[in-house]
């Protein structure tokens, strides 16, 4: 079974690196091509099932790719974001200025520590886990799948595929529309390839969570 995740396309709150987390924030029109692309790149791969965390940008980019696919996104809501609580619409930049004492915190156990008001990333990464292990539950060993997430979201499925301490997270970048892959076998999960962007290579502009 192959399962290609591809991160949403770009926001508006991308491009001014506030933190979105389950906000409903739209595509903006470079997050709409971002999305054309990668669903143009999906056509050569067979995708039969296509699945999207339920937030705004995510349904969007799957909504495009559907439309090329000739397939119907079925929502996954354990794939959104990272509830950022508190964070919400706050560049990091605001977060050390207002919050100096949960941001120490933060900086200490980055994986462990809840945003004020929402989630830790220990606990995405366990709500990821379920939305894994029901898409291999409906699949079969030659299925090829696609699901639309999110940067921080794929990231902590990822630390878990590769046995990569979720203290270390931020040491990967996944571009928005860009394609990464995991492969599962008889040994478990592998990955394959990780922020393939060559669909949107130019339209890249470095974004928060």
């Amino acid at each position: 079974m192959r399962l290609i995740l591809v991160r949403h396309g770009e926001t508006p709150w991308n491009v001014t690196l506030q933190y979105q987390g389950q906000a409903n924030i739209p595509l903006n029109e470079r997050g709409l091509e971002q999305a054309s692309r990668a669903a143009a790149r999906l056509t050569r791969y067979g995708v039969t099932r296509l699945y999207s965390s339920d937030l705004a940008r995510a349904w969007q980019t799957a909504e495009v790719i559907g439309a090329t696919l000739g397939l119907t996104p079925v929502a996954l809501p354990e794939l959104r974001e990272i509830d950022v609580g508190q964070w919400e619409g706050l560049t990091p930049e605001e977060l050390y200025r207002r919050f100096p004492d949960h941001m120490a915190e933060y900086r200490r156990d980055p994986a462990r520590t809840v945003r004020l008001g929402g989630e830790s990333y220990a606990q995405l990464q366990a709500r990821a886990l379920i939305a894994l292990q029901q898409i291999q539950d409906h699949h079969q060993h030659g299925d090829i799948v696609a699901a639309v997430s999110h940067g921080g979201t794929i990231r902590a499925l990822l630390c878990h595929v590769i046995g990569l301490d979720l203290d270390r997270f931020g040491r990967m970048w996944l571009d928005n529309g860009s394609l990464t892959e995991l492969r599962l076998g008889r040994n478990g999960w592998r990955l394959m390839r990780l922020n393939d962007n060559a669909h949107v290579e130019e339209m890249i502009a470095e974004g928060g969570e």
